[in-house]
This record gives C-alpha cells, sequence and structure tokens, in this order.
C-alpha cells in the first residue's frame, strides 16, 4: 500500500474534537497525494491506501466511485464557465479514451465533470489538461468549490461589471494560482463563491457572493453571506453589510473563509457548513469577527439583484455590434466525447472561439456575426442541442444521480428526460418552469431553488421499498426569492410523472393538449 505518514497537526485544529474524516484530513491533507499520484498510478488502484484512494485524491479531482470500481470520475475547474476551443477538445479527446464507459457532464456549478477516468492515466490527463490551462486542484470534498459568475460576462448588454477577472482573481487566490492552497485545503466542508455582473445573476446560493454596487462613485461589491443548499438547511444569502473595493473581494474572501475554517464544527460532520457556524455566531457579532481581520468595514450602499434572471436560450445581441449569442439546451448536461469537438468547431467556425457553461447546465457560444446566424441556425448539431427547447425540458436541471453517485437513491438523469419528454408531449406551459432534479439531500441538484423540486428517498410501494422523491414547490430566483416548500413526501418514482403533471396544471398553468 501506498501511503505517508502523519504530520503536525495545522493550527486551527489543535483542541479540538474530530470525526473520523477530520482525522484523516489531518494526519494528511489531501494536497500532499499530488506528489504520489504518478506511484497510484503505477502500482493501480487496488494497491494505493484505502484513504488515499476514496478520500485524498478528491483534493485533485479524482473520484473513488464503489458503483464502478476502477472507473473514477474527474471534476474539473472552469472559472465563470468559460471554456475555449483547445480546451473542449482536449476534454473530449480524454472522454474519448473511454469509448462507451466515457461521458462528461455539465455541472450546476459551471464546470465540467468526467466519467470512465481510469487512475492509471491521471498523470497524463492532468499533464494534458495544464497545457490547455486547465486543473482540477482542489475541486471537491472541503474545498473552495469552482468559483461561478455571469455566463455571458464581457458580451452582456446588461451587465454591471465583467465577473470574468474577478472570478479568476479568486480561483487563482483560494487555490495558489492551481497549485494547491493549503491555507484553503482544510476546511470543515466544502465553500462556495461567486461574482455577479448583472442585476438578474442569482447566485445566492453560495457561501459568499459579491455583487456589483457603487459607492460614492467608485465601482465595487456588496458582500452576502451563509447562502447553504443541504440535508441540514436551505437558505438563501444574507447582506453581512459590506461594501469593498474591486482589489479588496480576495481579503474579505479570507476574513469571511477563515473564521470559519478555524471555529467550525469539526466533529458533527453534518453541522459543518458555514451558514450553520454563521447562525450559531449570529449576523452581527460575525460582522464584528470580520471587521477584526479585514479592518473597518464599510456599509454597503444596496446592491441590486431584483431582475428576474434571464433566459439564455435562443439568439440575443451582444453588447459589441454586429455580434450575437446563441444559448443551446444540453438535455441534463450530458456529453460525449464527439459533442465537445463538434462544439469546439461550432464555436470556432461561427463565432470567437469560446464557449460559457451555465449553472442551469447547457452551453451557450459567443461572438456569432449577424451575417452568419443563418447559416448558423441550419447546423445539425443544433437538432440535438436546440436553441429553443420546450418549456419541460428547457427548465429540467438534474444531478448525476445513482448510475454514478454512491449518494443518490435515485436515477435522477434518466427520469428526468423521461418526466420532460412525456410532459412536453402531454402539456403546453405558457413560459418555462424550472424543474430541479436531485437523488438524494444534498441536493447536488439544487432542488429547492426549483419552482418544482425533486429530492431523491426510499419510500414504500407495492413491492417494498422503492425509489420515490420529497416534492417541494415555490422556489424562486430574482426579486423577493425564495427557497421551495415541501408539497408531497415519498412519491414512488413510478408515480413522479402525473404528481408533476397535477402540479404543472393545478399551479402552473399548464394546460393538456388536444389528443
Amino acid at each position: 500500500m501506498v501511503a505517508t505518514p502523519a504530520k503536525p497537526l495545522p493550527s486551527w485544529l489543535e483542541g479540538k474534537k474530530l470525526n473520523k474524516i477530520e482525522q484523516n484530513k489531518a494526519n494528511k491533507d489531501g494536497l500532499l497525494v499530488g506528489s504520489e499520484i504518478e506511484e497510484f498510478a503505477r502500482v493501480g488502484w487496488e494497491n494505493v491506501d484505502e484513504t488515499d484512494l476514496q478520500l485524498r485524491l478528491k483534493w485533485y479531482g479524482m473520484f473513488w466511485r464503489p458503483k464502478t470500481p476502477g472507473l473514477f470520475m474527474l471534476r474539473l475547474r472552469v472559472p465563470n464557465g468559460v471554456l475555449n476551443a483547445e480546451q473542449l477538445r482536449a476534454i473530449g479527446s480524454i472522454v474519448a479514451r473511454y469509448g462507451d464507459s466515457g461521458s462528461a457532464d455539465i455541472t450546476t456549478r459551471q464546470n465540467i465533470q468526467l466519467r470512465g477516468v481510469l487512475l492509471e492515466d491521471l498523470p497524463d490527463i492532468l499533464e494534458r489538461l495544464k497545457a490547455v490551462g486547465l486543473n482540477t486542484i482542489q475541486s471537491a470534498f472541503d474545498n473552495p468549490r469552482n468559483v461561478t459568475g455571469n455566463p455571458i460576462a464581457g458580451i452582456d448588454p446588461e451587465e454591471i461589471v465583467d465577473t470574468r477577472p474577478y472570478t479568476l482573481e479568486l480561483q487563482n487566490f483560494l487555490t495558489s494560482n492551481g497549485e494547491g492552497n493549503p491555507e484553503f485545503s482544510n476546511l470543515p466542508r466544502k465553500w462556495n463563491t461567486a461574482v455577479a455582473g448583472s442585476r438578474d445573476n442569482f447566485l445566492l446560493h453560495n457561501d459568499i457572493v459579491f455583487h456589483p454596487v457603487e459607492r460614492d462613485g467608485v465601482m465595487g461589491f456588496g458582500v452576502w453571506i451563509g447562502g447553504i443548499l443541504s440535508s441540514q438547511m436551505n437558505a438563501y444569502a444574507i447582506p453581512l453589510n459590506a461594501w469593498v473595493k474591486p482589489d479588496e473581494i480576495c481579503r474579505m474572501t479570507a476574513a469571511v473563509l477563515t473564521l470559519w475554517r478555524d471555529n467550525g464544527e469539526r466533529d458533527k460532520r453534518p453541522k459543518g457548513r458555514f451558514r450553520l457556524y454563521l447562525d450559531s455566531v449570529g449576523l452581527e457579532a460575525f460582522r464584528e469577527l470580520v471587521a477584526e481581520r479585514f479592518g473597518p468595514l464599510t456599509p454597503d450602499p444596496g446592491s441590486v439583484f431584483d431582475a428576474t434572471p434571464r433566459s439564455h436560450y435562443g439568439i440575443h445581441p451582444q453588447k459589441q455590434s454586429e455580434l450575437n449569442y446563441a444559448g443551446l439546451h444540453v438535455p441534463v448536461g450530458r456529453l460525449k466525447a464527439e459533442d465537445f469537438q463538434d462544439l469546439a468547431s461550432l464555436s470556432e467556425g461561427y463565432g470567437s472561439g469560446d464557449v460559457r457553461l451555465t449553472e442551469d447546465q447547457n452551453v451557450i457560444i459567443t461572438g456569432i456575426p449577424s451575417g452568419q446566424l443563418d447559416h448558423f441556425k441550419s447546423e445539425s448539431l443544433l437538432q440535438k442541442f436546440p436553441l429553443e427547447p420546450s418549456h419541460l425540458a428547457a427548465g429540467t436541471v438534474s444531478c448525476t444521480g445513482n448510475t454514478y453517485c454512491s449518494f443518490a437513491l435515485t436515477n435522477t438523469k434518466d427520469q428526468a428526460l423521461a418526466a420532460a419528454a412525456e410532459l412536453d408531449q402531454e402539456l403546453h406551459l405558457p413560459e418555462e418552469i424550472k424543474i430541479h432534479w436531485t437523488g438524494c439531500p444534498n441536493t447536488c441538484g439544487q432542488a429547492y431553488m426549483g419552482a418544482i423540486g425533486l429530492t431523491g428517498t426510499k419510500t414504500r410501494g407495492e413491492s417494498g421499498m422503492v425509489e420515490g422523491y420529497d416534492i417541494t414547490i415555490g422556489g424562486s430566483q430574482g426579486a423577493n426569492p425564495q427557497v421551495g416548500e415541501l408539497h408531497r413526501k415519498g412519491v414512488p418514482a413510478s408515480e413522479v410523472r402525473s404528481a408533476l403533471k397535477e402540479i404543472l396544471i393545478e399551479q402552473f398553468g399548464a394546460k393538456p393538449k388536444a389528443a
């Protein structure tokens, strides 16, 4: 077995009661397996220390999957969801290695997860990703996750600020320019960071959110903290009543993040999320603690994010004259190797050569000249990834589900696709409805943000325990945002389509189509 001796405890863990996971993290920081990855690849996964294999490799984005032993999931970092054609092709070539076992998903954090990856290939994959400016560092477990922002940053006619420089700066700060940052590699739980660029960028499900707002003629950011979607609590971020200049966003992030790192729950793991620590301290007391680390806080003059999020589907004019972006629907975010190559060719042939990933698991092609739109619309790839999907398919978001994830209790992606296809045939909807599917209470599919949310569970059916869902309704974004409230518990998966049909008709204005 390949293993590394225990290391001294970090100062912020001394004297604390640690659960087993925390003990393993304290004994050996996950970043330390970086120097061992080539050896892991050489000896094979069967001969790697179990804790390194199932826990610490996640610090490099590599997920052991009990359902598919030896076939791993690899999570990339894609700050602000921006990928260029070269990067798309590199990802596609990696997925192509694995044939029918290989695929990739766009996640609800604007990044990519590859499936079917072999540990023996990991050193080469990491080098190939690095060569095109991508990495996987600290993309999983108790680390700062992918930094998200406005998917149409830099081309948005309504943007207040271009979020790309800020999301990249934060990502480089949190990960030491992709080399791994030990200051933030042992957090009580995961940490989500986001930067909004326009009034409709709804990002209040993050642990810290920077919203652009001007103060005394200077454009800066209002700070919101404590967004959480989890098995323990679902709530949107609240204002810290602090405003920072653009060059202070990393220092503010560090002040908030290290307070939680140093004082958050390390024994009862479900209680480890930042919002639970914040609530235990109290907002005003926490604000005072932040001021002790950051310095005197400037009050927020009033962040503005009251617009309903725009749909990115279809063709839209950019802020640049005679250029357009096109929003394509990728059903539940799933891509095959050839899709990456096709998207790269489409972006180069018609656009600027880059694409944007959205939090609802879709793709945007940018920089299309107005004179090329008719030719663009005739491309065959748009039959697979349409510009104008039907309303139910358009609003469907799904986590990985139990096909790959050992936490998931249900087959979310397949069930979501089937339900959307069937209900689109049966119902006419006046507008797109956000329907979020998640396979377990960890809610990677952001169920509580959906107008309708489905959270996987086990429930009693005619032949015993079967897959089922708890259904929430009322989640909203924009002005007066709400998290969904429980509507029905334990609906068997076989009955979910009829339950959704009933809800859509009774509460969302759906009308049955004529036979």
